[in-house]
């Protein structure tokens, strides 16, 4: 037993490789296959010397931690930064995992709704999201299928064949909910899942509008790859009564405050980060500003650093302020999108004319981390204080 890393671009391809690694009881390690060299001489550096990799021709070249592999065995390293932020995997074992899929069980029971979850993967299964689908169907009996979730403009939906038993299950990031919807028959084959999960960004009020207004059986997401996906959600029918969207914790989940960063306790709650960093027991203090209401319920305010989520991948901004340093002065910022959540743009020091060589250089940045637009200034606001004003960046976008 010496560990896999697997790296294949084909779903299913990917899932089988994961599901013949947890057969045998190996520690695997999730490799995004669209990582750029940057990303993959990272994840190379951490995935330890030996390990078996497959899907992609590339050489582990880590220290391998203290019992490595046996203390590891049946250990799932899920990426979680990469794309904008240095490459890290957040440490789940089967324990993490099954509690993940129990506390959404015992949710969804209360609601009524089957025991035997059926999943589709609709997002890359590298990303927790597209990973516990399969998950979910495998411990609960039920059927999982990989389906093609970019729903382009023109072609067939993808076919949907699960069982006519149990609870369907789709999870969706709002880009892929409305591209679904522009499409005639998209709802129709929206409802043949009795619960769709929605996250990996904000959503826009357009979307939320349309949920609304179809009253469509989708329930918005709080979680990330250290809580194994959701660890919140929000019920359809307070969107279709047009409330404010507030997340009810799984069953298990504890959320706090330190301050106004909200914390959470959960069984789902990964060993920590890959390879020595330990979550406290205690719970997880997360990044994300958020406020609990009396009834337990919660509303997140926004990220208190500054990592923009686009389209479900966080991009560092200094990241990509680093990758076109070379061309020009710029600051890197999110700006709301309907889409995506937030779409990346900088603010540039310089004459437009620099641009075909800012975009030259942005091509060694991972897509969703490549400036969607520029803007370009005699020189970079600052507010009172002499800082970067980022209001004022957003302003020179508007106009």
């Amino acid at each position: 037993m010496n560990g896999v890393a697997v790296f294949h671009r084909d779903h299913a391809t990917f899932l089988a490789a994961v599901a013949t690694a947890w057969g045998a009881e190996e520690p695997v390690f999730l490799g995004n296959p669209h990582w750029g060299p940057e990303e993959l001489a990272e994840a190379m550096r951490l995935i330890p010397q030996g390990t078996t990799v497959v899907g992609m021709e590339l050489t582990p070249m880590g220290p391998a931690p203290a019992g490595w592999p046996a203390n590891w065995r049946g250990r799932t390293m899920i990426p979680t930064g990469g794309t904008g932020g240095r490459v890290k995997f957040a440490v789940h074992d089967p324990a993490s995992l099954a509690a993940a899929v129990r506390t959404l069980v015992d949710f969804l029971s209360a609601r009524g709704l089957g025991p035997t979850l059926h999943g589709a993967t609709l997002t890359p299964p590298w990303h927790v999201s597209g990973l516990m689908p399969f998950v979910r169907a495998a411990l609960t009996g039920g059927r999982h299928v990989t389906l093609d979730g970019r729903f382009p403009a023109e072609g067939r939906l993808p076919s949907v064949d699960l069982p006519t038993d149990g609870t369907h299950i789709a999870s969706l990031v709002p880009a892929q909910l409305m591209r679904l919807l522009a499409r005639p028959e998209g709802e129709a084959w929206l409802r043949r899942f009795k619960v769709v999960l929605l996250g990996g960004s904000a959503v826009p009020p357009a979307c939320l509008r349309e949920i609304r207004d179809r009253r469509l059986p989708v329930y918005l997401t709080y979680g990330m790859t250290e809580t194994a996906a959701a660890c919140v959600l929000c019920p359809p029918e307070r969107l279709w009564k047009n409330q404010p969207p507030r997340g009810t914790p799984l069953p298990g989940v504890r959320l706090g405050l330190d301050g106004d960063l909200l914390t959470i306790a959960t069984p789902a709650l990964a060993v920590g980060l890959w390879p020595t960093e330990h979550f406290p027991s205690a719970g997880l203090r997360t990044q994300d500003r958020a406020e609990i209401a009396a009834d337990g319920t919660v509303r997140i305010l926004g990220r208190a650093d500054e990592v923009i989520v686009t389209g479900g991948e966080k991009v560092d901004p200094a990241r990509v302020v680093a990758a076109l340093a070379s061309v020009a002065t710029v600051q890197v910022l999110g700006l709301p999108d309907q889409a995506w959540g937030e779409r990346v743009v900088a603010l540039v020091v310089g004459e437009p004319s620099l641009e075909p060589a800012l975009r030259l250089a942005a091509e060694r940045l991972e897509p969703a981390a490549r400036p969607k637009a520029y803007a370009f200034v005699t020189e970079l606001p600052t507010d009172a204080r002499g800082k970067f004003d980022r209001a004022a960046a957003r302003a020179a976008f508007r106009a």
